[in-house]
């Protein structure tokens, strides 16, 4: 599928130039590389070495300002044969490939090849088609269908749905949205959603969204936030959302969610999450936060998480921070004392940041009562486009009596014109 992905977007790319004016024959390109390397232990004590390079890139102008080209995939090789199952260089993955046209009027926009749809209850990868554009009277539409790119679905496999907005610029959005998707010609999932910004007046916004299991015929989530602020100093951020497992859960396409009464995820489980968090800025360097989240959950039990942070930020230059928090839980592992602190200092062309966490457990976990990890970053700016980096971090917890990894990497920032012309 990925081959069949690179080739749709190569193919739409070269039969769009034969047809551009010659006073046009011209396109920008702008992208990304980002090479990792990482070394790390496995609890068995296996040493992984994986290398990868992720590759991100933009063709805009293609003729007319309102056709694009847009790639972005990584590949993996392991430099010693342990991290893809012994296969040196079977991760890879096309994230998104598509063919763009953006109209200049209605917001009108039609993507074609493996692309993303962040659409009410759609959270999809896909491979096919996905368009939207604004109707009259404040009204706004979009469609998408397709296959699903997870590799484990059938080939009988298709994707599908859309949403209905209507807004009031500055006041409200409030959305409508449907999904779908089909296996071997029958129904697999089935949800429906509601959406919604609302800001009645200044300083104060409402978002948030539920959605529905059409399937079970169950709600699967509820979640909603207040941001009133900042008046003068103060922000408050409030959270309030509901889960009920065995909806929302129910669509899964991979065994890691796999279900199991008594398991890491149980379907007779609810929760519901209460939240708030306040923000004091002391001057423009200086920051204070406080916050409490409340957890209810049907079969785990309850459990509070609150406290403090304190930043400094000068800008382009240096920050750092220090957290406490408590968990007060009804298990052991929710039950703990949370310490951060980290700086970041910038110098010319060089950056480097400190990062210590601290968790110290009520009862001991696999016998740690003391779980921690230690990080150091630096990087170094070769040039405006090219820049270097390293991190090495040390953690003691629960599962590792001793952790070490190591990360290189290499970002290289890219731009250029592609063809003249004429006349320039």
């Amino acid at each position: 599928m990925m081959q069949i992905i690179i080739g749709l977007v190569l193919l739409s790319f070269f039969s769009i130039i034969p047809g551009i004016p010659g006073k046009a024959l011209a396109a920008n390109i702008a992208g990304e590389s980002r090479t990792y390397m990482q070394y790390r232990e496995t609890a068995a004590g296996d040493k992984l070495l994986p290398l990868y390079e992720y590759l991100d890139f933009t063709v805009q102008d293609l003729g007319k300002e309102s056709i694009s080209v847009h790639f972005g995939g990584w590949l993996g090789y392991d430099l010693s044969n342990n991290s893809f199952g012994g296969n040196a260089d079977k991760d890879r993955s096309v994230q998104y490939g598509y063919v763009s046209y953006r109209a200049k009027e209605d917001n009108t926009v039609v993507n074609l090849g493996r692309v993303m749809v962040f659409e009410g209850v759609a959270s999809e990868r896909l491979d096919g088609i996905y368009a939207r554009t604004d109707i009259k009277g404040g009204f706004g539409v979009s469609v998408y269908g397709g296959a699903s790119t997870i590799l484990t679905e059938p080939n009988d496999n298709t994707i599908y749905g859309g949403r209905l907005s209507h807004q009031s610029a500055g006041l409200y959005t409030l959305g409508i949205s449907y999904l779908k998707q089909e296996r071997n010609g029958s129904s697999f999932r089935e949800e429906e959603g509601i959406d919604l910004w609302l800001q009645p007046v200044n300083k104060v916004a409402i978002t948030g969204s539920s959605s529905y299991n059409k399937k079970t015929t169950g709600w699967m989530e509820h979640a909603y936030y207040l941001m009133l602020g900042p008046f003068d100093k103060l922000r408050f951020n409030t959270e309030a959302s509901w889960i009920n497992y065995a909806d929302y859960f129910a669509g899964t396409t991979t065994n890691v969610f796999d279900m199991t009464p008594g398991g890491p995820i149980d379907p007779r489980e609810k929760v519901n999450i209460l939240g708030e968090e306040i923000f004091y800025s002391i001057d423009t360097n200086w920051a204070l936060s406080v916050d409490y989240k409340k957890y209810g959950y049907d079969i785990a039990g309850n459990a509070n998480y609150y406290g403090a942070k304190a930043t400094y930020v000068l800008p382009k230059s240096y920050n750092a921070g220090l957290s406490i928090h408590k968990m007060d839980g009804d298990t052991n592992r929710l039950k703990y004392d949370e310490y951060r602190i980290y700086a970041s200092k910038k110098i010319d062309k060089i950056d480097v940041t400190v990062d210590f966490l601290d968790v110290k457990y009520k009862e001991p976990i696999n016998t740690v009562t003391n779980a921690y990890s230690v990080t150091l970053a630096a990087g170094y700016e070769l040039t405006e486009k090219l820049k270097l980096g390293a991190d090495l971090e040390y953690s003691k917890n629960p599962e590792f009596d001793k952790e070490v990894r190591a990360f290189l990497k290499i970002n290289y920032r890219f731009d250029a014109e592609l063809g003249k012309r004429k006349g320039v």
